[in-house]
């Protein structure tokens, strides 16, 4: 699935990720890829609950890259199938205005998790 990112995005995210070690980047990836795959296994295939995705060895995995890695989950959350990314991204996520945060009576709410998905990586962007 192509990335929602326009070209200028595209080229500051790329100047963003250089700056990450290769072996971050490489172990983000490898983790990844291991904790999208337990995203539908198990229990979790019927849960519809997207904070349920927030656990296991591969979630804790790539919480302890830290911080560092935000530009990665970006890249990630610019594609729609990983939205539940979103949970990674809110928990190192330290900058409150870089988190998108609906209460239940905000109508942007309708646009469930793929919204809120979309609305992080339009944030990330804005408060660069």
């Amino acid at each position: 699935m192509p990335s929602a990112l326009t070209g200028d995005q595209q080229r500051f995210l790329a100047e963003q990720v250089k700056h990450i070690p290769e072996a971050v980047r490489s172990s983000f990836q490898h983790a990844f890829r291991a904790w999208k795959d337990t995203w539908f296994q198990g229990s979790l295939a019927l849960s519809s609950n997207p904070a349920t995705r927030a656990a296991g060895k591969e979630f804790e995995t790539l919480r302890a890259l830290g911080p560092q890695v935000l530009p990665l989950i970006v890249e990630q959350l610019a594609l729609a199938e990983n939205f539940l990314a979103l949970q990674l991204y809110d928990v190192l996520q330290t900058n409150e205005r870089l988190r998108v945060e609906l209460s239940p009576t905000d109508p942007r709410i309708a646009e469930g998790e793929q919204g809120r998905a979309r609305r992080t990586v339009e944030a990330w962007f804005t408060e660069r």
